[in-house]
């Protein structure tokens, strides 16, 4: 148990001189992981959690914060209530914020936790079970950041029964929790009837589980190398590429685009989003949630955000008209201010006012040959759904089509009189 320190500061190069924010329980292995490291030179923050569960919380929240005054160690205490859905991940997301915050306080980006190799493999079978990516059929890992966070796990590799040893012999309090005894909980389940199981038919299973934990590693280190070689930072896959690459890569490329959203990732999802990619349907798309979807266009596949569009009819007066804070359009009759970058209108008669109005289903463009739907006319220009739906469309009172965002102009209504007008989009630092 004395690599825990040389651990920290030579192989995961964290200085000696930095706040270490820890997560302690109170049970065995958290109590441990707190003893290795109240005599380091590291500055050591406790944080402790009650997840108002089980009566003897209150114990354990006394025990830590005991062992914390007699070593002078910074003491934070939060209670944790779930009220609906998966408890387990609830609460780990309020545990992460909360550690997040206490990070913030001191200043650092490192938070550790106790878990080790029995914990690992759990989690590997979990995993397998449930589905998941490479990465996933690893296990956890004993370090990664997340945006300003790294989270550190220097007893990954340690056995539980080493840890037990060590408890033992240092005198180390600790209590332990009912609930690991609940086989109501999936690990609990493995814990109890699977592992031992296995651990009877190799007695160096968990040595085992190491080596898989680092050979799997490693293969999903060079697939997301691979992965980010030919996906760029704008986060978008070139359809005609992906059919071109490895199925772990195509697999991988979709896996790396939803993790960047930290959304739900399963191998269902990632197949279902696979076959859509290389399909020869236009414009098709994944709900990922009610916030994302998925989608193809004619060229790219890319995570979006949905945008509920609003229908939206304007009246274009004379002059610059202001669109919903995204544009101008500016509606002039001839006069000595309209320059090169109008658009000239020529007509025999129209229905004023002017209107601009978003695309809708039915829409007809006249051509001198007769009539040709919008919709057609996009596809024709493969132009991408969301695109087509944010297109501005000018109409008269009698609703005739003429002009279209970037697409059309109608050239069919005479040459007696004539309008100019210009479309605009508002600067952003404007």
């Amino acid at each position: 148990m004395k690599h825990v320190i040389p651990l920290l500061k030579n192989e995961l190069k964290i200085s000696s001189k930095s706040t270490l924010i820890v997560s302690v329980s109170g049970g065995m292995d958290s109590m441990a992981l707190l003893s290795m490291l109240i005599n380091s030179s590291y500055q050591i923050i406790v944080v402790h959690f009650n997840h108002l569960k089980r009566d003897e919380s209150v114990i354990e929240k006394d025990l830590v914060e005991t062992y914390c005054k007699k070593n002078e160690i910074p003491f934070h205490y939060y209670t944790i209530k779930v009220n609906e859905g998966n408890f387990h991940h609830q609460a780990h997301l309020m545990r992460t914020h909360y550690l997040c915050e206490v990070a913030k306080m001191y200043k650092t980006p490192y938070i550790l936790t106790a878990h080790h190799l029995d914990d690992l493999f759990e989690n590997i079978l979990i995993k397998i079970t449930r589905g998941s990516n490479l990465l996933g059929y690893s296990g956890m890992q004993m370090i990664h950041s997340d945006h300003d966070f790294t989270y550190v796990k220097p007893l990954l590799y340690t056995k539980k029964i080493d840890i037990h040893h060590y408890v033992l012999t240092n005198n180390i309090p600790y209590l332990d929790d009912s609930s690991n005894e609940a086989n109501y909980y999936l690990r609990n389940r493995y814990r109890h009837a699977v592992v031992p199981v296995m651990k009877q038919e190799n007695e160096h299973l968990l040595d085992q589980v190491k080596q898989y934990h680092h050979q799997v590693t490693a293969a999903f280190q060079f697939i997301r190398n691979t992965t980010k070689s030919k996906i760029k930072e704008n986060m978008i896959i070139s359809v005609e590429e992906f059919r071109t690459w490895d199925e772990a890569i195509k697999d991988d490329a979709i896996a790396y685009l939803i993790e960047n959203y930290k959304l739900t990732l399963s191998t269902d999802i990632i197949n279902k989003i696979k076959k859509m990619i290389l399909s020869k349907r236009p414009n098709p798309s994944f709900r990922l949630n009610k916030d994302f979807a998925f989608v193809k266009t004619y060229k790219d596949a890319y995570i979006k955000e949905l945008k509920v569009i609003e229908p939206a009819i304007l009246e274009v007066k004379e002059g610059p008209n202001k669109i919903l804070n995204m544009a101008i359009f500016t509606f002039l009759h001839k006069s000595s201010s309209i320059t090169a970058d109008f658009n000239k209108l020529c007509y025999n008669k129209l229905a004023f006012p002017l209107w601009l109005r978003h695309r809708e289903d039915g829409d007809l463009l006249a051509y001198e040959y007769g009539h040709k739907k919008l919709k057609k006319l996009l596809i024709d220009h493969k132009v991408p759904m969301e695109e087509r739906n944010n297109l501005w469309v000018l109409t008269d009172s009698d609703d005739n089509i003429l002009w279209v965002e970037n697409y059309y102009l109608n050239q069919t209504l005479g040459y007696d009189h004539e309008l100019y007008f210009k479309y605009e989009e508002v600067k952003k630092n404007a």
